[in-house]
């Protein structure tokens, strides 16, 4: 687990270790310079050709850096595209004179490379990009370069949402940036690398960061049971939906909660597709009408509901109904969120949302920040009691005023039926009520990686078999 930092408090562990520990910029830099080129130079060859784009800000100045030391390594199909500034910072302006003084060649454009070294803007941005530097990254967008970004890529930040450098890789200096995961901006990162460059661990660790942190699969805690753990004690879980034109959702859920440990399931669908339900989900589960849930509502652990639902005036009822009665938890998946009135009566609301149904839950279309996407993840949580798992190009989980992301990179998972297989395992996690609802998402994610590397493209029934193995 990583607590991810702004930019501000990113600049302020700059000066710190500028201030209190007396660790001159250009120090700082030099060690950040050849930290790069230690990374760089696994991909390097001699007649390898490397563009380095650099700004006027030391962000700039440690991609100047970065050049000088490959040219004194021997890298010497090198060159640098530097736009004119009026100011440049003094850091700057000594590595681009020591560039000069090396006779390192000087680009009048963006020029076709093997590598692109992005290092026109750093975290010093503030607002919408000027004209000139938004062409620039176009340019870098629309040519076939290997780009790697140094610090993160030029154009994101936290005060607004930008255009952006699509990098390959992002060397990012001394802790992961916010707006590097805010919603949107994960895929111009590319492969992530931390480099620390000599900010003391005492300086990182007291600068005040907001409640936001990235999780990955080392955090997953397996199923574990007691002797007498029996189907009762490992969790009952209500698997509500399913519609005529809809058979597959609900099924898939409840195969899910079945397969990450949960030790009775129950599906509750329309009259008319109960048999058909029954047939594909086994005789593990049991299926019966919308209307006998009612009767049965606490002997629940976790109630699902949601999956392949539809989104009538009836389904609307039903929805409505079963958020008012008092059950332990409630999560509402897929068409179940866009019908949802209000808040709900149970003692554990949580809400598995995509982008456009967490849009519908908000009531904005977009963000003007990452910043203030994370405020609405929050703000929409309070309003409605509720945790929220928001699957998009990373997933977030929620939590009060808590942000906890994680980072699959796994396009192979958004196949059809993966959110519906997503909801299941977090019902019968919610169900268990031993464990710490990430779980749910890191499960999903590694069961994920391991189906890729097993089957390659897959099915969400392939995926819940896989899951199993893991749990």
């Amino acid at each position: 687990m990583e607590y991810l930092k702004g930019d501000a408090e990113c600049k302020r562990a700059d000066e710190i270790s500028q201030e209190r520990f007396s660790i001159p910029s250009l120090s700082l830099m030099e060690e950040t310079a050849l930290l790069s080129f230690m990374k760089l130079k696994d991909m390097l060859k001699k007649d390898t050709s490397v563009l380095f784009l650099t700004g006027g800000g030391n962000n700039g100045a440690d991609a100047l850096a970065l050049a000088r030391i490959c040219r004194i390594n021997g890298y010497n199909n090198i060159c640098i595209y530097t736009p004119d500034y009026s100011r440049r910072s003094r850091e700057n302006e000594i590595q681009l004179e020591c560039c000069r003084a090396l006779s390192i060649p000087f680009a009048d454009d963006i020029v076709p490379s093997d590598i692109l070294i992005d290092g026109l803007l750093g975290v010093g941005i503030r607002g919408t990009l000027r004209e000139r530097e938004s062409e620039i990254i176009d340019k870098v967008n629309g040519k076939d370069f290997y780009v790697v970004s140094v610090d993160l890529p030029s154009g994101l930040c936290d005060s607004c949402f930008n255009n952006a450098v699509i990098a390959d890789e992002t060397y990012t200096f001394g802790c992961r940036k916010r707006c590097m995961y805010a919603l949107g901006n994960r895929k111009y990162c590319g492969k992530i690398s931390v480099l620390n460059p000599s900010f003391p661990q005492e300086v990182l660790n007291e600068i005040p960061s907001r409640n936001i942190s990235l999780h990955d699969a080392s955090g997953y805690c397996r199923l574990t049971l007691e002797s007498d753990d029996y189907k009762v004690t490992r969790g009952r879980v209500a698997v509500i939906g399913g519609s005529a034109e809809y058979v597959g959702a609900v099924r898939l859920s409840a195969k899910a909660a079945l397969k990450a440990g949960s030790g009775m399931v129950t599906v509750f669908t329309d009259a008319n597709i109960i048999s058909l339900v029954s047939l594909d989900c086994g005789a593990s589960v049991m299926v019966r009408p919308f209307e006998d849930f009612f009767s049965m509502h606490d002997s629940f652990d976790a109630v699902l509901l949601g999956p392949g639902l539809g989104r009538g005036e009836m389904q609307r009822r039903l929805v409505e109904r079963i958020a008012s009665l008092p059950l332990r938890t409630l999560v509402l998946d897929a068409d179940a969120i866009r019908l949802l009135g209000g808040k709900c009566s149970a003692d554990q609301f949580i809400l598995t949302p995509h982008v456009g149904e967490f849009r519908s839950l908000s009531g904005k279309d977009g963000y003007q920040s990452p910043d203030e996407f994370y405020d609405t993840l929050i703000e929409t949580g309070h309003r409605l009691d509720a945790s929220i798992i928001l699957k998009a190009d990373a997933v977030y989980l929620c939590e009060g005023e808590r942000i906890r992301i994680v980072d699959g990179q796994n396009p192979y998972l958004g196949t059809a039926g993966s959110g519906d297989v997503l909801s299941g395992i977090t019902a019968s996690i919610a169900a268990l009520g031993r464990e710490d609802i990430i779980n749910a998402v890191l499960l999903h994610q590694l069961s994920g990686s391991e189906a890729h590397e097993k089957l390659g493209c897959y099915t969400s029934d392939e995926l819940i078999g896989i899951m199993g193995a893991i749990r």
